[in-house]
């Protein structure tokens, strides 16, 4: 499945059985919730998955509390998705492996996506500042992730599946290898037939 920028994704129950981190927002039984914003950062090949929330006043009164204590507020972005306002919490955000993300978000059969492509650049900017910050130990909030063992996790994950195709492939090769000296092994023996005949 390709994973597009600015579109909403849900994220398989096996994520969240092996990472088991107590405060990451799980999966709803009966609804497909929550939904993340996804962010791929290109240098270690994980996708970055900040929860998306519907309980807008709660974070709006969060952020005018912060600002009046002079604090800053950029873990929490309210936006506007399909013209419906959805708080994005990169407070929260961690680190998956593509094989993670399920399926779109799909609202009234459209997916569910950030259209605006100035909106998705400031949203994707933040997120890499939270990254920064969140390598360097900052933590936001009590109930936050832990996202350097996620990532740490994600990352080991990958480096086993590369391997593991770097065996493939080799067993591959050696298969065809086999196979085409037995194609010509064959080849001679008829050609040696067929002069003595």
């Amino acid at each position: 499945m390709l994973i597009e920028t600015g579109h909403l994704y849900f994220v398989s129950d096996d994520f969240f059985r092996k990472v088991n981190d107590p405060f990451l927002k799980i999966n709803y039984e009966k609804t497909k919730r929550p939904h993340y914003f996804a962010f791929h950062d290109t240098e270690i090949d994980l996708f970055w998955l900040v929860p998306c929330s519907s309980k807008v006043e709660k974070f709006e009164k969060i952020i005018e509390y912060k600002q009046s204590q002079h604090k800053p507020t950029d873990t929490i972005r309210i936006v506007k998705i399909q013209d419906k306002k959805t708080v994005l919490l990169f407070q929260d955000m961690f680190p998956t492996t593509k094989a993670y993300i399920v399926e779109p978000y799909i609202r009234g059969n459209q997916p569910v996506r950030i259209a605006d492509p100035k909106l998705i650049e400031s949203l994707e900017k933040t997120a890499k500042k939270v990254i920064r910050l969140l390598r360097l130990g900052i933590k936001f909030t009590p109930t936050q992730p832990n996202v350097i063992r996620i990532e740490k996790l994600m990352l080991d994950e990958l480096q086993n599946q590369t391997e593991h195709a770097k065996t493939l492939t080799e067993r591959l090769r050696t298969a065809e290898q086999k196979a085409m000296d037995a194609n010509r092994q064959q080849g001679s023996r008829d050609r040696e037939d067929s002069k003595e005949r």
